[in-house]
């Protein structure tokens, strides 16, 4: 792509960061290294290619360190300390991003995978239950071009989360019904449980510990609050 003809640091600052793209890639690597598909299932509409070419663009420019794997085929990508520095900007874009964007929220943007997968990444190892506790979310109104899939499951048992996409025959601890839009604006904090638009649009099912043990773990308040993302590894929710 042509650059902007200018010296200014913002401008040669943004040639390579405001690629298509590129932020995305950031804001994943931040969360720690990530091998070549990890990255394909965080950014699904991405395509390899673009995905490969901007990791390579990313790599020239010194932003990310792309080694082999100790074992087995395939690269782990990380970021470098250059690319350490793009982290405030990620989460000052998150930021203004809750405060500002709420209300452009499309149905395309909305995926019960990316979702479920950004919940579980928000939660602190140290609040894993020590027995085994299970969420069933049944999703309603899902974009017809994202997965078919309408149930997913969560497999808490410290100190690991599992995410499946099939029953993994496990008993249920708690059951979330809801629909896809209203749960994804529950969980970042726009709209608060005890909103008419969260109780038309959410129900759950299970003992009242378990509910309560349940909104607890994923984040889940009455009121609308700001939800801070973490964007790190797992050490960095602790703190």
């Amino acid at each position: 792509m042509p650059g902007y003809g200018q010296f200014c640091p913002v401008a040669k600052t943004c040639e390579l960061f405001a690629e298509r793209w590129t932020p995305l890639i950031v804001r994943e690597l931040c969360c720690g290294p990530a091998q070549f598909n990890d990255l394909r299932r965080r950014l699904p509409l991405m395509s390899k290619t673009l995905l490969a070419q901007r990791l390579r663009d990313l790599e020239h420019h010194g932003v990310i360190s792309i080694t082999t794997k100790p074992v087995g085929p395939g690269h782990v990508y990380a970021l470098t300390p250059a690319g350490e520095d793009f982290r405030p900007i990620i989460e000052a874009l998150s930021i203004w991003g809750q405060r500002h964007t709420q209300n452009v929220l499309r149905p395309e943007d909305l995926d019960p995978h990316f979702l479920l997968m950004s919940v579980s990444s928000q939660v602190p190892r140290s609040a894993f239950p020590s027995l085994r506790f299970v969420i069933r979310f049944d999703f309603r109104n899902i974009p017809a071009a994202r997965t078919a899939v309408r149930s997913w499951w969560y497999v808490f048992m410290h100190p690991h989360l599992d995410l499946c996409m099939k029953d993994p025959g496990h008993p249920v601890d708690a059951v979330i019904a809801a629909d896809l839009d209203t749960f994804t604006r529950a969980w970042m904090g726009y709209v608060g449980l005890a909103d008419d638009a969260a109780r038309q649009g959410i129900a759950f099912a299970g003992a009242p510990e378990a509910t309560e043990k349940a909104k607890a773990l994923l984040g889940l308040f009455d009121r609308s609050r700001e939800r801070r993302l973490v964007y790190g590894p797992p050490e960095m929710l602790e703190a």
